[in-house]
């Protein structure tokens, strides 16, 4: 993880992984609460939704490595993705 990268980048990343969570969150709870027919609070359909809301780009991270894409991408989504799990935690310690 080069840091001085990051750094560069940490506001990009963070506009992209917390609302992005918190919206795949909320809209993940609404159907679970909604469609699914189990008697849940809202509460655990928000913590099963921020269990499924972080994504992994581990694969994409690879692609671009491969294809020699620039540093600042590579960080820029590595730190993207630290934050989604980072977020999804929060998210799950609050509702659970």
């Amino acid at each position: 993880l080069n840091v001085h990268t990051f750094a560069k980048t940490f506001w990009q990343a963070l506009l992209l992984a917390g609302p992005g969570v918190l919206f795949g969150t909320v809209m993940t709870a609404l159907a679970v609460w909604s469609f699914f027919p189990y008697d849940w609070t809202f509460s655990m359909c928000m913590t099963l939704g921020a269990i499924l809301s972080a994504t992994d780009p581990v694969a994409v991270v690879a692609l671009l490595k491969a294809v020699g894409a620039s540093t600042r991408l590579t960080m820029q989504i590595t730190g993207e993705s630290l934050l989604n799990d980072g977020t999804a935690m929060v998210a799950f310690t609050i509702f659970f």
